[in-house]
């Protein structure tokens, strides 16, 4: 009998026959076994099956085990895709200068899985990589395809979010971006707010609801005016989020209402961000600002500003009584 026939001939070592046959190792090295568990916390036996299938390479073990989490995720994504990810995250990156911006929605099935650490990481890496769609002063909407194909390190965007699938276990949609830019313009500052926020490592963080606010100044560059301004423009971040606007001025929510658009309400004091009470006190925003020219000396205007809150815009499916959901899993 040939040593192929054997092989077939005897499953149990047929792992073991393919390692003699291609000349790889047949017994894991402990030491490589702990410094790759070290390096990526993966189960026992998928570190040793990376290393029995790289001859206890360890930097040929890692790109192996980074490769295999693709696919058991692709795998994932494909059974799970169907499963409505009404959950999720909020997260906004903002660039040290505060002239750039991004937020995003990601979302899972469970909160559980929203408030895990890798998620929130996962959302907040997501974030920092929209900043780079910003074109202007003025937050616009990103294509999804587009931040899906940019590169988080090795892998896109995409292939990083099918990963976690694959590690969480559950369905996720990278669902809106939106992005604001100016380049080297000294004259905005951008800040933002989550609420409900939840950390994840190194600093990242993502919540419930979150919200992103620009403003302009011609008095932004003099330092002292610009502390002034930040401070302003993160608590219009805060009004954004707790007061969900949905017009900068009075003109806009005006010719909305002409023009028989949904959400504008009777009376502007409540969907127009300029006529709302200040949250921190003041009269409404409009006169705010007003005080604020005064003191920097130019006028202070909001340029644009966005709010996501998870799962806006989903409808969530009603559950199934247990005797039901029993049925179903029998079925």
């Amino acid at each position: 009998m040939s040593f192929a026939q054997l092989c077939r001939t005897l499953p149990l070592w047929t792992a073991g026959c393919r390692g003699l046959a291609r000349g790889y190792a047949t017994k894991v090295d402990i030491k490589a076994l702990k410094r790759l568990r070290e390096l990526n916390p993966v189960s026992m036996s998928k570190a040793k099956e990376a290393l029995l299938s790289t001859d206890n390479d360890i930097d040929q073990a890692l790109e192996w085990l980074e490769k295999d989490a693709v696919r058991s995720g692709a795998k994932k994504a494909e059974k799970v895709k169907g499963r409505a990810a009404t959950e999720g995250a909020i997260a906004v990156h903002i660039n040290d200068a505060q002239t750039a911006a991004s937020i995003v929605e990601l979302g899972c099935e469970t909160d559980f899985v929203a408030r895990n650490a890798t998620f929130v990481d996962l959302a907040s890496a997501v974030a920092r990589a929209g900043i780079d769609f910003g074109r202007s002063d003025v937050l616009a909407s990103v294509e999804i395809d587009q931040l899906s194909k940019k590169m988080l390190g090795d892998k896109s965007v995409g292939d990083t979010i099918t990963e976690a699938i694959g590690r969480l276990g559950e369905n996720m949609v990278l669902r809106r971006a939106s992005a604001v830019g100016s380049g080297a313009a000294s004259d905005i500052i951008v800040s933002g707010y989550i609420h409900g926020a939840v950390a994840g490592t190194d600093g990242a963080s993502a919540g419930k609801i979150g919200g992103l606010v620009v403003v302009r100044s011609s008095s932004a560059a003099r330092q002292g005016h610009r502390a002034t301004l930040v401070q302003l423009s993160r608590r219009l971040a805060q009004q954004v989020v707790g007061y969900a606007p949905k017009f900068g001025t009075v003109a806009e929510w005006e010719r909305a209402k002409a023009a028989g658009a949904d959400g504008c309400g009777d009376e502007p004091e409540v969907c127009v961000l300029e006529a709302q009470q200040f949250l921190f006190g003041g009269g409404t925003i409009a006169e705010v600002l007003a005080k604020v020219a005064e003191g920097v000396g130019a006028p202070v205007e909001i340029v644009s500003f966005a709010r996501f809150e998870r799962g806006e815009g989903v409808e969530k499916a009603a559950k199934p009584d247990f005797a039901e959901e029993v049925r179903q899993q029998l079925s």
